[in-house]
């Protein structure tokens, strides 16, 4: 599998679109100087105790209380909150009381806590006490002693190697846990990243002495986070359009796999990154209510407040084989249904969808196919790093999913409404917007990019509006879709790419 990485770095924000073999698989935003991120940890303060839920409401410095649940406090909880305190064994907690968590927490007490979960719709985010530090190789697990290996090793030799490796070098008080990344990997790397993730607690340590709420540690930028979670032998390229990005994607790469830096390229192009690689088109096709499949099928995606439900719809299949038999109509509703369980498991991934999710299936009568469906379907959210549960088809041909969500869930916009005013108006403001800038010496180069449609109004025939503006203004004024913008949206750029003249996104 070929995999791309494009990270289109904008002012407020940096995009990051996974692909796999040309298709959109993730689409990642992170905003510069964005709170409340997942793997974040806070020093935070208890501010009440939510008896009927068995949970503590902890205030993190978000507008909302986060939840924080028994279950997730953990065995090292005694150890942490006697560090907190700066006292040792001054926080015993008795076996018989740790039942609920009115006996261990109380109203006023700091406390240690990691971003399990981002602040979704009306809800703030969801905390753990059970901390982490992860690296490319290992995650570190202060307050423990374990070390426990990545199920996906298999090799009985590599992992006996690989724990025979961490034991040597694993410090007092701290856990392991060996990734899958870590296979084959020599004690040399283990020992550099054990003492940069050792480099991450101390700095932790050094912020207690602060007043909570506070944030303690934060998690690596988004691009550097994919790269270590994802980053294998499958990727090819990664495309960035920022030069600084570009530099700290190569350092960190250089940590991770030195000899991979020569698949980062620093794209200069005039076109935006995202329309010259495809993704903002199929962001408005994969993205929408309706999502349409290989063969002329779609599926129809429906979110609610409690689930998300998504219907397969054979689309125009039924008209292509009218005459066909009862076997090869039964054989291509399978094939159907096939496709749909591949487009389902990227829309899963590509969305992030979480909670309950209930797909409804083209009807197949035999238990063979039922079965091979979700095989196949197994098969496709086995890359998916998200916690998920699959159960097979029940007597309704329906298929439930179980998926674990840690952020908002990504929505296509699509509201583009035709124009208010005359487009002959709209072309007017345009030509003197165009004038003043021309007409000015310092803006040379100028490029005009907006809405497709009207890209193509503005080239249409001979001599077009482009034309007529070249004649006019003596002045060749270069034009660049976006499938992105809306009708009435265009941004003016001069030579060196800097927005000179733009519009609001008006509907």
């Amino acid at each position: 599998m070929n995999k791309e990485l494009v990270i289109n770095a904008e002012e407020q924000e940096v995009k990051i679109a996974l692909l796999e073999e040309g298709k959109l698989l993730e689409l990642h935003r992170e905003v510069f100087n964005k709170k409340f991120s997942v793997g974040d940890i806070y020093l935070g303060v208890v501010k009440k105790i939510s008896y009927g839920l068995n949970a503590a409401i902890i205030d993190i410095g978000y507008s909302k209380g986060a939840f924080l649940h028994y279950n997730d406090l953990g065995f090292q909880i005694e150890k942490m909150l006697s560090l907190i305190i700066q006292k040792k064994n001054s926080f015993l907690i008795k076996k018989e009381n740790r039942s609920s968590i009115e006996k261990i927490l109380y109203p006023g007490q700091k406390i240690l806590v990691q971003i399990s979960k981002e602040p979704i719709s009306n809800k703030g985010p969801k905390l753990t006490a059970k901390l982490c530090i992860p690296g490319r190789n290992l995650v570190l697990i202060p307050f423990s002693e374990k070390i426990s290996i990545s199920k996906k090793i298999k090799n009985t030799k590599e992992k006996s190697r690989l724990i025979s490796c961490i034991k040597k070098i694993q410090p007092k008080e701290f856990g392991i846990l060996i990734r899958t990344a870590a296979s084959s990997k020599k004690e040399q790397v283990f020992k550099k990243e054990l003492f940069f993730l050792i480099k991450k607690w101390k700095i932790i340590l050094s912020n207690l002495i602060k007043l909570p709420p506070v944030r303690v540690l934060s998690e690596s930028s988004k691009t550097s986070c994919l790269l270590r979670d994802t980053f294998n032998n499958d990727f090819k390229s990664i495309y960035c359009n920022n030069r600084f990005l570009c530099q700290e994607i190569r350092s960190y790469l250089s940590l991770i796999a030195p000899e991979k830096t020569s698949i980062i390229k620093h794209y200069k192009g005039d076109i935006p990154i995202f329309e010259k690689y495809g993704i903002e088109k199929q962001i408005k096709n994969f993205l929408g209510k309706n999502v349409p499949l290989a063969n002329g099928a779609y599926l129809v995606i429906e979110h609610t407040e409690a689930l998300h439900v998504i219907d397969v719809n054979s689309g125009m299949i039924n008209h292509i084989k009218k005459y066909c038999t009862e076997s090869e109509r039964i054989d291509t509703m399978l094939k159907v249904n096939l496709l749909a369980a591949t487009e389902i498991a990227r829309q899963l991934r590509l969305r992030d969808m979480g909670g309950i999710i209930i797909v409804d299936f083209i009807d197949m009568s035999e238990p063979y196919q039922r079965k091979k469906l979700y095989e196949h379907l197994k098969e496709k959210m086995k890359n998916d790093r998200a916690k998920h549960q699959i159960l097979p088809p029940n007597e309704f041909g329906l298929v439930q999913f179980t998926r674990h969500r840690v952020r908002p869930e990504l929505k296509a916009n699509h509201h583009d409404k035709k124009f208010k005013e005359s487009p002959i108006v709209y072309i007017h403001h345009l030509e003197f917007i165009l004038e003043t800038l021309v007409k000015d010496k310092f803006h040379k180069g100028i490029q005009l990019h907006i809405h497709t449609f009207v890209a193509a109004y503005l080239k249409k025939g001979f001599p077009s509006i482009q034309h007529k503006w070249l004649f006019k203004y003596k002045k060749w004024i270069k034009i660049i879709p976006r499938d992105s913008f809306k009708y009435t949206e265009y941004k003016i750029f001069n030579k060196n790419k800097e927005v000179v003249s733009s519009s609001f996104k008006r509907n």
